[in-house]
């Protein structure tokens, strides 16, 4: 596995690129968070002294190292300085520029090396001079001035030639500073975040094919094919693990029996939010089956309007959704909260049941706690018919998404706590620390999605579950869009595979 510390960085670039507002602190924007760090508090004197002496007795080794007569000792060290001049002028040409291909090329014999030198660094001054703010332009233009009339005597020259490469390379380290702030400071934030979803696709793949995790993409395919299967498309066998008892995991080397393909390492936290979520929808529809409110409530201000049976719905989703939504972890002396009990569910079927006349008796709200526990076992007809039409009803809308307006192409980071199965745990071995809610940004604002499900009727379920299905398309959006070679490449397999 690659060092944790660099999964978290890549976890947070895609929590930014993909549902921002739930990592950006209050009152900054993706600008802040994309700007440098500020500097480094200056180091103390004795640390400043040290670095003086280090890069002095580098420099005046180069220094020596020039001086020399003999082409043979300048050459080594001319090829060394190079290599460290282009590492700092990369990141301000493009990775074709004549002038990077030139100083990693092999030097060409030549029976004064430091003359070819001077001209060189003539070229990569009148380079930079082209790309620098108009600011810098005194500082190279005295450069230049320096270099337009060289010394004679070789001593002169060899340390007019060593001073300008360590001007050029301190040069460089501003001008990249400039660079950087000038181009993100003159974008909008939806420009800002269209760098920032590039930069996260490109980093998920390079992560995922790194050799200390998944290793190639023919791996990767292949894993992606094993998993496939015979289904039609990866979106219905996406929503099949989804539907299991199990928590989707997403490791290297995963042995879980509902482990996903390489292709949704990143998303993996999202889809396990997605499961806790969709399973919490089966859980309140199942309890509203129980209490039978009646089809035409009287008329009431909201469908949650405290005491009346019609908050019923409310209250339970309230309680359900608290426990996949994050929580902070308790301080130091403090007791983790327990999670949602059977008998708090219990309570709320009970008080749902004595507003609606006739009042049960004793007996019957033992009965009614007997089958609550009952109805929320996986196993139960009801659980099981009622899961059924909420996976068959998102899959349709996630099939013909974008027939409506499409949806916001925004999946958020989710917390590492949730509980699949009423208890079940991650088993992803993915890093923690990421932050998020699991609600991401497409769902405020989105156009309604019109998903009708039998059983999951009225304002509250009916929202909840339009929710769900704008996180699931957002994701399916973001993988496509990263994977989606694999993706195609494995339906192409599939398709073969089924017509044999």
């Amino acid at each position: 596995m690659l060092p944790t510390e660099l999964l978290q960085q890549a976890f947070f670039l895609h929590a930014l690129a993909t549902d921002s507002t739930k990592v950006l602190p209050p009152g900054k924007s993706l600008l802040a968070m994309m700007a440098r760090a500020p500097p480094a508090p200056a180091p103390s004197a004795l640390h400043a002294r040290v670095e003086h002496v280090v890069h002095a007795a580098f420099w005046d080794e180069a220094l020596n190292s020039l001086c020399s007569p003999e082409p043979a000792v300048q050459l080594p060290r001319l090829k060394l300085l190079y290599t460290d001049l282009r590492d700092a002028l990369v990141p301000l040409f493009p990775p074709n520029h004549t002038l990077l291909t030139t100083l990693a090329a092999p030097l060409p014999p030549t029976s004064s090396p430091l003359h070819s030198t001077l001209a060189l660094l003539q070229d990569v001054l009148r380079a930079l001079r082209q790309r620098c703010a108009p600011a810098r332009d005194p500082a190279v233009d005295t450069l230049l001035s320096d270099l337009s009339s060289p010394p004679t005597p070789q001593d002169a020259l060899a340390k007019l030639i060593t001073t300008t490469l360590r001007s050029i390379i301190a040069l460089a380290d501003v001008l990249k500073q400039d660079l950087t702030g000038t181009l993100l400071g003159a974008m909008s934030e939806s420009q800002l975040l269209d760098v920032l979803r590039t930069q996260a696709r490109t980093r998920e793949r390079e992560l995922v094919l790194d050799s200390s995790m998944w290793g190639s993409q023919h791996h990767i395919d292949d894993i992606w094919s094993t998993w496939l299967g015979t289904e039609g498309t990866w979106t219905t066998r996406l929503l099949r693990a989804l539907a299991a008892s199990t928590p989707v995991t997403c490791a290297p080397g995963d042995p879980h029996p509902n482990a996903l393909p390489p292709q949704l390492f990143f998303v993996q936290p999202t889809l396990l939010y997605i499961q806790n979520y969709l399973q919490a929808l089966v859980v309140a529809a199942s309890l509203k089956s129980l209490v039978r409110l009646p089809s035409a409530p009287a008329p009431s201000p909201s469908p949650s309007t405290p005491g009346t049976p019609q908050d019923f719905v409310s209250r339970v989703w309230t309680l359900l959704k608290s426990e996949i939504e994050p929580t902070p972890p308790p301080t130091q002396g403090e007791e983790a909260e327990d999670p949602t009990k059977l008998v708090h569910l219990a309570d709320e079927v009970v008080r749902a049941r004595r507003l609606l006349p006739p009042a049960p008796s004793e007996e019957q709200e033992r009965d009614l706690r007997s089958a609550v526990e009952r109805t929320l076992r996986l196993q139960d007809p009801v659980f099981a018919l009622l899961q059924g039409r909420l996976v068959r009803g998102v899959e349709g809308r996630v099939r013909d998404r974008g027939t409506e307006g499409g949806v916001g192409n925004s999946v958020n980071s989710i917390p590492e706590t949730m509980r699949t199965g009423r208890g079940g745990r991650s088993g992803s071995g993915t890093p923690s620390g990421r932050s998020g809610s699991g609600t991401p940004s497409g769902g405020s604002g989105r156009a309604t999605l019109g998903v009708e499900v039998k059983g999951f009727e009225g304002e509250v379920l009916r929202s909840a579950v339009e929710e769900v299905v704008g996180r699931l398309c957002a994701v399916v959006e973001w993988v496509e869009g990263v994977w989606g070679d694999s993706i195609v490449r494995g339906a192409s397999a599939a398709e073969s595979a089924g017509t044999r």
